[in-house]
């Protein structure tokens, strides 16, 4: 039965991967449905299966993805397009695509066939220095061709899930990971499909914020701060649990870990010191600009088109940014000096969730960095979110790039359901051990 399974497995993940048509969602939803199915049998319901075939399993699924070009995200050919800008002697920060065309720059496997495959042509990049040194090794190895290039910047994210796998197994049983931590993680088609498959740095970010997590535990200050400066450096969205951390490790130890963080990052981002504002333009254009797959924020809206007549998303997404960092605070503020691990997972996927519940954007690669923090904790509904988070590919369905708000109502009722439920049985059990 398990090989059977497995084969099943292999199967959907290299029609998902190889495949898959984005604007074809029922052929998608499909295959996904049936692999995610699968997924939740072998980790949690089947039990003639240990924990090393599982993450054997998952090492296997993400080497069927090694030759895939990315079906579900065409990011990469921004990877490709910084890349090849970096060894030609270009900062990939200074121009924006579009720049180098009108100009007629002769700049190796910099195509007008890779321009009109680029998503945002007019923005300056965004990708941190992590990410550009993969870039550019890949350009370096395969300057025109993309399959080479994307080969590489594959075995690269594979070296880091695999990393990220080794770390959880090495510490099952310990700072409250299951023994099944590891499996969990491995089998998980999101992350498969996304990391392995796709092509997002949230990958490389996980791998070192994992390993940073477990440096702290251990009390090790300074290969906790290198850890997550390197995760900052792959995708900015550690900078936002520092002042958990400071808290958990008190003053003196959390200053000393913040002035290692602080003296970290700044040698790994001084290449794009220079160019700053290029960055902020693009983010700031990003964060006022693009929607996709949000919940409060287009509850908002709709209200907003209700009682006002037009879209407040001007006024009510730095409203929600504003809301968000006051939480990220307050949960920091109840973080004890000294607690346990999973206390501090738990205020750190709590801070996640809480920004991605607010936000105006949430691509499905994102749900999988505060799963991870759920791995030590009793909460599972990160899990399914990672199941349904894909209706939100229903977004490309038919070419239309239109939302399908009934689907991104069904994915957070259920999400929000499950933590509800959740939090009712860990309330009432809290209650039974004080009140018998």
């Amino acid at each position: 039965m398990k090989w059977a399974s497995f084969v099943l497995a292999s199967i959907l993940v290299i029609f998902l991967g190889y495949f898959a048509d984005r604007t074809v969602f029922s052929s998608f939803i499909a295959a996904w449905s049936v692999l995610f199915l699968l997924y939740g049998w072998l980790v949690f319901g089947y039990r003639h299966i240990s924990t090393r075939q599982l993450i054997l399993a998952g090492i296997v699924l993400r080497l069927l993805l090694l030759f895939s070009i990315p079906q579900l995200s065409d990011d990469v050919f921004r990877f490709l397009w910084d890349g090849r800008l970096t060894v030609s002697g270009y900062h990939p920060f200074l121009h924006t695509p579009r720049y180098f065309i009108d100009n007629q720059y002769n700049v190796p496997g910099l195509t007008q066939e890779l321009f009109v495959r680029l998503n945002s042509p007019d923005y300056f990049t965004v990708y941190p220095p992590v990410c550009q040194a993969v870039f550019a090794l890949a350009a370096l190895v395969s300057p025109v061709a993309v399959l080479p290039a994307v080969v590489v910047m594959k075995l690269l994210m594979l070296g880091f899930e695999v990393c990220t796998i080794w770390l959880l197994w090495k510490h099952r049983g310990k700072f409250g990971l299951p023994e099944n931590g590891a499996a969990i993680y491995a089998l998980n088609p999101l992350v498969i499909l996304e990391f392995s498959g796709n092509l997002h740095f949230e990958g490389a970010m996980i791998c070192f914020l994992l390993a940073g997590f477990i440096a702290l535990q251990r009390d090790r200050i300074v290969p906790g701060a290198l850890c997550w400066s390197l995760a900052a450096a792959s995708k900015l969205l550690p900078l936002m649990l520092l002042p958990a951390v400071w808290k958990w490790l008190g003053w003196k130890k959390g200053a000393r870990f913040i002035s290692f963080f602080v003296l970290f990052s700044v040698v790994i981002f001084s290449p794009l010191l220079a160019v700053l504002p290029n960055i902020l333009e693009s983010l700031d254009l990003y964060f006022r600009q693009f929607q996709f797959n949000a919940s409060f924020y287009y509850v908002i809206r709709v209200l907003g088109f209700w009682l006002k007549g037009w879209d407040i998303g001007e006024y009510s997404g730095p409203a929600l940014g504003l809301l968000t960092i006051t939480g990220v605070l307050w949960l920091a503020l109840r973080v004890r000096t000294g607690d346990s691990a999973p206390a501090l997972a738990r205020t750190l996927m709590f801070s996640l969730f809480l920004y991605l519940s607010l936000a105006a954007v949430v691509q499905p690669w994102y749900v999988a960095v505060p799963m991870v923090f759920s791995l030590f904790t009793r909460y599972r509904f990160l899990i399914l979110w990672t199941g349904l988070v894909v209706l939100s590919y229903s977004h490309y369905r038919g070419g239309q790039f239109q939302e399908h708000y009934w689907l991104i109502a069904l994915e957070y009722f259920f999400v929000w359901k499950q933590l509800v439920n959740e939090e009712h049985r860990r309330v009432s059990t809290l209650t039974a051990q004080y009140y018998p």
